[in-house]
């Protein structure tokens, strides 16, 4: 059964926020955070002290927020 472009675009208005819970209380988007914020921190200034990598991947993982639109 094929729905609608506009019937498509509805539910996934409705469902956005339950999915953004959902990802954001399952421990694999923890663990995919802990992986990719230290890489994107090292892309962005280069090669860091460890210490200093840990605290600002800590810092930015309690500013990000995952959310339903």
């Amino acid at each position: 059964m094929a729905l609608s472009t506009n019937t498509i675009l509805k539910l996934s208005e409705a469902l956005s926020q339950d999915v953004a819970e959902y990802i954001t209380e399952d421990e694999r988007f923890f663990d995919l955070m802990v992986e990719l914020i230290p890489d994107a921190v090292t892309a962005k200034l280069g090669n860091v002290d460890p210490m200093v990598l840990a605290e600002l991947s800590m810092c930015i993982s309690e500013r990000l927020v995952l959310k339903g639109v």
